[in-house]
């Protein structure tokens, strides 16, 4: 497979009814400099290795790496190392790329050769919105205003220049949020290289992003929720304050943090495996013990930053966290009284936008 302008790297994984889509959209893009693909098979239990052979058997830019069954992240990292391109896209098996898109994207890079080049996504596989090239004015400390616009923590709506991508790696210890540290980890590395970088929007989505998928990782319980997160957000946090983000940026991204955390708290009570009256209460009274969260609270203190998740995570009370997370996962109208009631109790001195 001779360089390409734009390599695709997909790992694939129970994919039998989406691969052939998400193929077929990588090879009938147009690119100026050609495109390629890299597949890999991560110890797939069903047909999905023998369709990877198949593709790469009638399509000489497709290459086909077979793994034992290591995480998507191994299988990243596997197919970043093989590839041989001027940049670097991830793609899911099952999702897909728009018409264009890759030519859009490479567009953007080229009219803005030092920045980070980055795109929308769309959950309509009809979606009509037309794809052009065209993007948000540069932002050099819009760090935190990509994670609110939640275009920021996954890898797969991303331009990156392949040589430096495969200086880093994904983590393969973490199960949640490595496609942060790793856009974090690819966001420091340029910048070192390319001081004055700045990011690049395309404002048209260029990929589609499947979600009537089921059982994902965004769908599962995970144990060690409440401190994996404050690891990504502690670097997150740290990031944007180096490129000093504005301080409405830094308030939203906060008062977010507070939530997914606050959420997990509460999580814990609604589905650890452990007994509710003994070790599942103290885990989720210790996760609302840690530095990290009397942190944030002390600098969302200061920005007069509100959250209705702010007393009760002050306050160390799980009943309360948990009270407010589930009337907001069932939309109960008690949510909105709580909120208020906070909102008031701190004299109505603290922001909420």
């Amino acid at each position: 497979m001779s360089q390409a302008a734009i390599c695709v790297v997909v790992p694939v994984y129970r994919a039998e009814a989406t691969l052939d889509r998400c193929v077929q959209s990588i090879l009938s893009q147009t690119v100026d400099g050609g495109v390629c693909c890299v597949l890999v098979d991560d110890g797939s239990p069903d047909a999905c290795g023998a369709m990877c052979d198949a593709w790469a058997a009638r399509d000489n830019r497709v290459q086909v790496i077979h793994q034992d069954d290591c995480g998507v992240s191994s299988a990243r990292n596997a197919g970043m190392a093989m590839a041989d391109s001027e940049y670097l896209v991830f793609l899911d098996s099952d999702d897909a790329l728009r018409p264009g898109a890759l030519q859009a994207a490479l567009d953007a890079q080229r009219g803005a050769p030092k920045d980070f080049v980055l795109w929308h996504y769309t959950t309509r596989a009809d979606d009509p919105t037309p794809v052009t090239s065209t993007t948000t004015p540069r932002q050099r400390n819009g760090l935190a205003a990509l994670w609110l616009d939640c275009l920021l923590a996954m890898p797969w709506n991303k331009l990156y220049r392949t040589e430096l991508a495969q200086r880093i790696k994904f983590n393969t210890q973490y199960t949640l949020g490595e496609d942060l540290q790793f856009v974090l980890d690819y966001i420091a590395l340029l910048a070192a290289e390319t001081p004055d970088f700045a990011y690049q929007v395309v404002q048209s989505p260029l990929t589609f992003y499947d979600c009537s998928r089921t059982g994902t990782l965004s769908t599962k319980y995970h144990a060690n929720y409440c401190e994996i997160w404050p690891q990504h957000f502690a670097k997150l946090n740290a990031a944007c304050l180096a490129t000093q983000c504005p301080a409405s940026d830094l308030r939203q991204l906060h008062r977010a943090e507070l939530t997914v955390f606050a959420e997990g708290v509460a999580d814990i009570m609604r589905r650890d495996p452990a007994p509710l009256s003994g070790i599942r209460r103290d885990k989720a009274a210790a996760a609302l013990r840690t530095p990290w969260l009397r942190n944030l609270l002390d600098a969302m203190r200061e920005e007069c930053c509100y959250s209705a998740y702010y007393l009760p995570c002050r306050w160390r009370s799980t009943r309360l966290v948990y009270t407010l997370a589930e009337a907001k996962r069932t939309g109960s109208p008690l949510y909105g009284k709580l909120d208020w009631t906070g909102y008031y109790l701190l004299g109505g001195r603290l922001r909420r936008d």
